[in-house]
């Protein structure tokens, strides 16, 4: 069975819809609980799945809080990811759209 989980790929983030960015969260949580990573090496592999704008956002957003990459934890790295992608004016919307 190990086996198995060894041929899942993380997917790769480009900053898509707030549904996309949701979902690749979840999934790439999903990932994580499967592997006995460290919290460190989950926040690298979070930020090696950045790709287009969400790069590009990223490496702003390290100069501007002056964040040491080599540091940055999964915990740390979800803060910062939902501030800026999902924040509680899309899930106070998510919200309404389901009570409707």
């Amino acid at each position: 069975m190990q086996g198995e989980f060894k041929k899942i790929k993380l997917s790769l983030f480009e900053g898509e819809s707030k549904e996309a960015i949701e979902s690749w969260l979840i999934d790439i949580s999903k990932y994580f609980h499967i592997y006995d990573y460290t919290d460190k090496l989950k926040g690298h592999l979070a930020v090696y799945q950045l790709r287009g704008k969400a790069t590009l956002w990223w490496e702003e957003i390290k100069t501007v809080r002056k964040i040491d990459e080599e540091h940055v934890t999964w915990k740390e790295f979800q803060n910062i990811f939902k501030d800026k992608y999902l924040t509680k004016r899309y899930y106070d919307e998510k919200q309404r759209n389901f009570t409707s």
